[in-house]
């Protein structure tokens, strides 16, 4: 699935926001309890010293005394232990009336240490925390047990808890928000550069991507596409100068050539097999002649100097004049030509619209086989002024249907140049339809093919006869 840019970066950026606002969270709460049960500790250990300083001068009825003095934390606890665990006094939460601390804590606060530790205790197994100390009164030995919940540094890490989860996903919302933002701003300019760059055609090479005043990387990507499409420019100018002036050269003296042959074919004492040569080599003149100006045609289209001249053309009086200038083309192929349909008029250049409609035929002709016929259909389709032009040749695949006319393309590449052509026609002819406003295309027949121009009818202009045999645009 192809996911936008943004909408990855966004999720990218709030996956690992979220992994830190998890550990942070994590680490504010262990830090937080820790830090709370190190206050309970600072609390216990100086309460526990005070009392164990008071039985050790007043003796067990001290105890009592001096545990409600100092332990004031909530739910505190005491204990005075013989070293076998027997219980001698009591003081405060009802946790104290059973024994608070092991036999190991108990041997080690007789050795002097003052072991601190968190445990669950009494009926309802409450968390508290304990802490033990040694105390010699008059001979007898006994041990200090105090204790003081935990439920207060439960309360404030639940409540920190409850904090996170509730706030952690709303800044992460916002955060992702933000950060959607501020990710379609960053890539802005790639998408108005992106959008320039797809839009500039050979026919609009002269355009640049706007570069934003910044040293940054996108700065930089404008720059490097600018000074490609510089190069690329000055490379088609180029080329296009070369072909136009050399097309422009070869007019001169492919005319000449077709002057003297013509000059030597009107002789009477030419052989049989001179004739033959001489007229072949005038064939393959008017060829190179036929070339020369679709070379020149594609020079005007692409400067953007093609100059139409609009007029009232009917498409009929167009195919009949096309159909009776290539009769002896088809007649040299054994290639019939027929045309038919009522006058439609549209608004076109007669010479450059010939022009396209002869490249059309012309290409029929040559792929039709002998005995076959070519037709020229005219109608109207709504406003639209439609020439249908329609062969039994072998067809052009589907997948090709749009390929023909791209520049040098042929069906089949290995033909050769007496029965595939330059690849030039069809594209010249699509782009004299398309310079009027109009489109052509191949259509899908049974047998053969069929190619389809169609262009704006001028006005005033109406259905006036039935629409020839419906053909499937792609």
């Amino acid at each position: 699935m192809n996911v936008p840019l943004r909408v990855r970066m966004t999720a990218w950026y709030a996956g690992l926001l979220a992994l830190v606002i998890a550990a942070l969270g994590a680490f504010v709460v262990v830090r937080l309890r820790a830090d709370l049960t190190r206050s309970i500790d600072d609390v216990l250990r100086p309460a526990t010293a005070q009392i164990r300083q008071d039985v050790r001068v007043e003796g067990v009825p001290e105890f009592a005394d001096s545990a409600r003095t100092v332990l004031k934390g909530e739910r505190a606890a005491g204990q005075l232990v013989t070293p076998d665990g027997s219980i001698r006094a009591t003081f405060g939460d009802a946790v104290a009336d059973r024994p608070m601390a092991t036999r190991t804590e108990l041997t080690a606060a007789l050795g002097g240490r003052e072991p601190m530790r968190s445990r669950t205790m009494g009926p309802s197994r409450d968390d508290f925390r304990l802490t033990a100390l040694g105390v010699d009164h008059r001979g007898r030995r006994y041990v200090i047990v105090t204790a003081q919940s935990l439920e207060p540094v439960d309360r404030s890490v639940g409540r920190v808890v409850r904090l996170l989860l509730l706030a952690g996903p709303v800044a992460l919302l916002a955060v992702a928000l933000g950060g959607s933002w501020l990710a379609g701003r960053s890539l802005r300019p790639i998408e108005e550069i992106t959008s320039t760059a797809e839009a500039i055609g050979v026919d609009r090479l002269e355009a640049r991507v706007l570069v934003a005043r910044s040293n940054d990387e996108v700065a930089h990507l404008g720059r490097t596409l600018n000074t490609m499409l510089d190069r690329i420019q000055h490379g088609v100018e180029e080329q296009r100068r070369l072909v136009a002036d050399t097309s422009h050269e070869l007019r001169t003296p492919l005319a000449t050539m077709r002057s003297e042959l013509d000059v030597s074919l009107r002789t009477d004492d030419l052989s049989p097999a001179a004739s033959e040569i001489l007229l072949s080599t005038r064939e393959e003149v008017d060829r190179m002649s036929r070339t020369v100006d679709d070379l020149l045609t594609l020079a005007a289209i692409d400067d953007g100097v093609l100059g139409l001249r609009l007029e009232d053309t009917d498409l009929g009086e167009l195919a009949e004049a096309v159909a009776g200038a290539l009769e002896a083309v088809g007649r040299r192929r054994d290639v019939t030509i027929e045309h038919d349909g009522p006058p439609v008029t549209v608004r076109a250049d007669p010479v450059r619209l010939g022009h396209a409609v002869r490249n059309v035929v012309e290409n029929a002709i040559e792929f039709t086989a002998p005995g076959g016929t070519v037709r020229i259909t005219t109608s109207f389709v709504g406003t639209t002024g439609r020439l249908v032009v329609e062969d039994e040749g072998p067809g052009v695949p589907p997948a090709l249907r749009e390929r023909v006319f791209d520049r040098f393309f042929r069906v089949d590449p290995s033909r050769s140049r007496a029965t595939g052509g330059s690849g030039l026609g069809l594209a010249i002819t699509r782009a004299i339809v398309v310079a009027h406003r109009g489109r052509v295309y191949a259509a899908g027949r049974k047998r053969g093919s069929a190619f389809v121009v169609e262009l704006p009818a001028a006005l005033g202009a109406s259905e006036s006869a039935p629409a020839p045999p419906r053909v499937t645009p792609l």
